[in-house]
Parts: C-alpha cells; structure tokens; sequence
C-alpha cells in the first residue's frame, strides 16, 4: 500500500471533519445571533411596558390629586354657604327666610 491513497483518505476525512466543523459554528452562530435579537425584543418590550405601566399610574396619581382638590375645595365652598346661609338668615327673621 502506497502512501498516496493514505494521504488522500486523510485529507479527506480532515476537509468533512473541517466542513462539519465550519458548519456547526455557522449553525451556533446564527443560533446565537437569533437568541440574542430574542433578548432584545423581549428587553425592548419590557421596556415599553414598564413606561406604560409608569405612565397609567402617573396618570392615576394625577386623578386622584385632582379628586382630593376638588373634594377639599367643595367642602370650604359648603362651609362658605353654610356660614352665610346662618349669617343672613338669623339677620332677616322677620322677611320668612328661617326654616
């Protein structure tokens, strides 16, 4: 057996071992590289969901606040009526204004 038909079978199983080799790395890297666009749409959604979430409870603090105001100014404006309501009828008795 000569040496050549060796020399050949060995370049031959290091160029499918190198092929397959090459293969599997362009096989992980694509495997990387869609795991990695995963990571950012996920990180991206995420993200806009935690600025949502930030605005829809800035929001409800804005309403309550502005509830809180108003309920606080309709309660000085009732105290304002009732004062004037007692101020004005003790002093026109006799117009019939008292209950």
């Amino acid at each position: 057996m000569s040496v050549y038909p060796i020399a050949v079978a060995v370049f031959a199983a290091v160029t499918v071992g190198a092929g397959i080799g090459w293969w599997r790395l362009r096989t992980l890297q694509h495997v990387i590289r869609r795991e990695r666009a995963t990571v950012r749409l996920t990180e991206a959604a995420h993200h806009r969901d935690t600025q949502a979430f930030q605005r829809r409870i800035h929001a409800a603090v804005a309403e309550h606040r502005t509830a809180e105001l108003r309920d606080r100014l309709l309660a000085e404006a009732e105290q304002i009526v009732s004062a004037e309501y007692a101020r004005t009828t003790r002093h026109n008795q006799q117009e019939g204004d008292t209950p």
